[in-house]
């Protein structure tokens, strides 16, 4: 089902790598050990669970992390410390779900419960509405990782927790969310119900800080060159149809909400300036952040003006390796990447 050209450019060939390896996580994590409400499968009916989180968001973690642990991707690759983050890196998976702004609307418990009705059916507005519990499930991971990494001074990590899930939930019953949970808590050796209730339940924002801490990472805040990024931002997604540049999305928060403007529109031109479609962005250089700017819309065939303040694009969420990292940090953080563990078992892991 892949592309030929799937493994011809180092780019194409690691996302390539990581659907393999997605796809062979899922032997152990859904095909013999999965939520309870998945088993025995119905192939007839709708089969709803508030697990997809661990079905399909740890999966996603593992994917690239296991590509990284075998060799296949190095540390720069799989965190996507450069200049643009690679596709499938841990950079790129932040980036996207801190740029969705469903994230703050839909919990992953929900996208979970809703997956038949949102993700398979999506329209102009899901970016606003809800988020991915791939996405959003495989930063959790990452965070859950963390958590217990710190929790046992780096003797326990999910990988145990998957083990030991394997171990008791694999086979016809399955796991509940309460159970999962709790298997989590007696590997980190604390009660880890808060970080469930605000990770899986809630809406809020997750909170990274303990995770870059423990690894010695920080999000990166200036250009290549040190200067912090300040580019304009019109606050559409756009594509190209037929030599016209189209509004395909407009996301909560962004400069073009209360706008006027719609999806579908056809831009025309900024300022009574000609815009062509391959030189949007850069004609959008021309213009600063703040600055009022007047834009021509075709609707429908008919010509519509807009006026609007120019904002500044969604921070890159880029990793990188913290300068001030200590000799620990830096550890913790070769431990987590080369899955340097103490113990060999069944199921998944190293």
């Amino acid at each position: 089902m892949a592309s030929r050209w799937a493994t011809k450019t180092r780019a194409p060939y690691l996302h390539w790598l990581n659907l393999v390896s997605h796809e062979y996580f899922h032997t152990w994590n859904v095909k013999r050990l999965r939520p309870v409400e998945l088993g025995p499968f119905d192939y007839e009916t709708e089969n709803t669970t508030r697990g997809l989180w661990v079905a399909e968001g740890i999966t996603e973690y593992y994917g690239g992390l296991m590509v990284r642990r075998a060799g296949l991707a190095s540390d720069a690759e799989y965190l996507g410390t450069g200049k643009e983050p690679a596709r499938d890196s841990l950079s790129d998976l932040i980036h996207t779900l801190q740029t969705t702004p469903g994230r703050l609307a839909h919990s992953v418990a929900e996208a979970s419960l809703d997956a038949w009705i949102k993700l398979y059916r999506p329209d102009e507005n899901s970016k606003n509405t809800s988020i991915s519990y791939y996405v959003k499930g495989a930063a959790i991971a990452w965070l859950l990782d963390a958590r217990i990494r710190r929790a046992t001074a780096d003797a326990k990590s999910l990988d145990d927790l998957m083990r030991l899930a394997f171990t008791r939930f694999s086979g016809e019953r399955g796991f509940t969310e309460e159970e999962f949970e709790a298997a989590a808590s007696e590997i980190a050796g604390t009660d880890l119900r808060q970080f469930f209730d605000h990770a899986i339940r809630s809406r809020e924002e997750l909170d990274y800080s303990e995770a870059l801490d423990w690894f010695g990472l920080q999000f990166r805040g200036a250009d290549e060159n040190g200067k912090p990024e300040r580019k304009s931002w019109l606050g559409v997604d756009t594509r190209v149809d037929g030599g016209r540049l189209v509004i395909t999305r407009i996301p909560r928060g962004g400069p073009a909400e209360n706008s006027g403007l719609m999806v579908d529109d056809e831009i025309i031109a900024l300022d009574d300036f000609r815009v062509r479609p391959e030189k949007f962005e850069k004609h959008l250089e021309n213009h600063a952040p703040g600055e009022r700017v007047s834009v021509l819309v075709a609707r429908r065939d008919k010509l519509e003006r807009h006026e609007l303040t120019l904002g500044e694009p969604w921070r890159k969420w880029r990793l990188e390796v913290s300068p001030q990292a200590t000799v620990t940090q830096k550890k913790h953080l070769e431990n987590w990447l080369s899955c340097e563990h103490k113990e060999t078992s069944s199921g998944p892991g190293t």
